[in-house]
């Protein structure tokens, strides 16, 4: 009998969702951000209080570790990326910054 790991799927998922609630605990942290409970006590999404700024600097984060090659843990980036990602999609926000020209 040969050694396999079974259900990588979920390993993946759970490794996914430590990450989310990682960089959701960080973003609240370092921006002060307070999530309330709704009626069946579930807590609001970090992106229902996010602004534009904090986005903004997430993602210019994110960039900098791509381009200057700085290590970020790939759950952790996913996890980023999909927050920003939500916000530019819940806000009707556009996804570049606009040009000058």
């Amino acid at each position: 009998m040969a050694f396999e790991v079974f259900k990588m799927g979920k390993l993946s998922d759970h490794l996914e969702s430590e990450a989310y609630e990682w960089v959701t605990y960080q973003i609240t942290e370092t921006y002060g951000l307070e999530l309330t409970k709704n009626e069946y006590g579930y807590e609001q999404d970090v992106v229902e209080v996010m602004t534009e700024d904090h986005v903004n600097e997430i993602e210019e984060y994110l960039d900098t570790t791509y381009k200057d090659k700085l290590w970020i843990e790939p759950y952790a980036n996913t996890a980023l990326v999909s927050i920003c990602d939500r916000w530019h999609d819940e806000n009707d926000a556009p996804w570049e910054p606009q040009s000058d020209e």
